[in-house]
């Protein structure tokens, strides 16, 4: 019996050039078995849309795009009962999540694609009542992901976020919170903080690869203390960039419950898109909840 495929397509992803590989991926696709069913995203109308109406039971979800497609698809999966196996296409500027767990576009366009593939189950985190698939920030530079225009993206790439990132250098908010991380509290002044389950966030590697797995049931704490002076500043850019993260101006931990008071509303940054604001935040690791194919 045959697998039945939904083909989730973001048409303006990858700077709508995939659309015309698509075809072929679905050729490929058909040719060693698959049956595959397209459908496309629209200005209303999103990948967890498209699942939400979907009449059939697909035995694979890929979707084809960046990391905001990515998030609908897993949050729209996570309010099924009965969950399919999802994969996706990296189109994205940076592909965070996508090089952690080994998923490379060029795979998608071979030939052999899905003769071979390995399953991975993910953690995916809980934040208030969104889901996050690898990333939920708040702080220094983290709106600079979705008030970067699509059109700068085309046409610069990774650079664009660097060009509207000068803007923020001199607005960098201070923000007293109260972190409680699987039951332990502690105050903090921070100007960043982040949870996350991926080797990088926003290109950057900020963890060692040994204390990284995707199925731990545990996420990445990270914050960036509030620096005493100014100048300090300038060091923290230098200790981001050379991989410097066991300075006293980070704080690490790893946790599985995680609550955030926080003095002020917190803007937060779910997976390079806006994800609303808050005093109290809540945010469960939901331990190997999604399983994803990664093509070989």
């Amino acid at each position: 019996m045959e697998k039945h495929i939904l083909l989730i397509v973001n048409p303006n992803a990858g700077k709508g050039k995939v659309q015309r590989k698509i075809p072929k991926i679905k050729e490929n696709l058909k040719r060693i078995g698959y049956d595959v069913d397209i459908r496309n995203t629209e200005k209303n109308f999103s990948a967890r849309d498209i699942i939400n109406t979907y009449d059939k039971k697909p035995d694979i979800i890929i979707c084809c795009g960046g990391d905001g497609t990515v998030n609908d698809l897993v949050s729209a999966v996570m309010n099924l009962n009965d969950r399919p196996e999802i994969s996706f296409i990296p189109l994205g500027t940076i592909n965070d999540f996508a090089r952690t767990i080994g998923l490379s576009r060029k795979r998608y366009f071979s030939p052999d694609l899905l003769k071979k593939y390995i399953r991975k189950k993910s953690d995916i985190g809980k934040i208030n009542e969104k889901y996050f698939t690898y990333v939920a920030a708040f702080g220094m530079f983290t709106a600079v992901s979705y008030v970067t225009s699509q059109r700068l993206k085309k046409c610069f790439g990774k650079l664009a976020y660097f060009m509207v990132g000068v803007k923020y250098l001199f607005k960098i908010k201070t923000y007293k919170i109260q972190l409680i991380i699987d039951g332990e509290k502690t105050e903090k002044e921070c100007i960043y903080g982040s949870v996350s389950n991926s080797k990088s966030i926003g290109g950057f590697k900020w963890f060692r690869k040994r204390d990284i797995a995707i199925d731990d049931g545990k996420f990445e704490v990270l914050l960036i203390n509030k620096p005493k002076h100014r100048i300090q500043y300038i060091s923290i850019f230098l200790d981001i960039l050379f991989r410097r993260y066991q300075s006293k101006k980070f704080f690490y931990r790893q946790g599985s419950d995680i609550v955030i008071n926080s003095d002020k509303s917190l803007s937060w940054t779910i997976d390079g898109e806006f994800g609303g604001r808050a005093n109290k935040t809540k945010i469960k690791n939901c331990k190997q909840a999604i399983t994803f194919i990664v093509p070989k």
